[in-house]
């Protein structure tokens, strides 16, 4: 089933943090202000700098900044940065075994329509749709 995971909720945080600062904010100001681990958001940040949608500068005046206006990134797009294959139930998963594979009457509609629909409207909404400046 679809959750959103640490990775992406902590992603959000940040690009939260950086809403409508043109300057580089030093991730330590960022740990600072939200209270998040550290080592784990300077993993998320970067993975965020190598998709495209943050840039990092090192030294003095050095930190992290939005490569893009929000409006400019889908959801789709930050999401498959922390989860490439998203899945809206278990049994679209590579290595879940299913017990019922041969019985199942809505793995098509799971699998096919529904995940098609949900992939179209992450695809639609960016993320100027609902991260303000906190």
């Amino acid at each position: 089933m679809f959750t959103l995971t640490n990775k992406s909720d902590y992603g959000l945080i940040i690009i939260s943090k950086l809403v409508r600062r043109p300057e580089y904010i030093p991730l330590s100001k960022i740990v600072s202000q939200t209270q998040l681990p550290q080592r784990f958001i300077a993993r998320i940040a970067a993975d965020l700098v190598r998709s495209g949608i943050l840039i990092s500068k090192e030294g003095k005046d050095g930190g992290y900044r939005l490569a893009k206006d929000l409006d400019d990134i889908t959801l789709f797009d930050f999401l498959t940065v922390f989860e490439p294959d998203l899945h809206i139930v278990k049994c679209q998963q590579p290595k879940y075994h299913c017990n019922f594979e041969y019985s199942c009457n809505h793995h098509a509609f799971f699998t096919k329509k529904l995940k098609n629909i949900f992939m179209q409207e992450l695809r639609t909404w960016t993320l100027g749709d609902f991260i303000t400046n906190n």
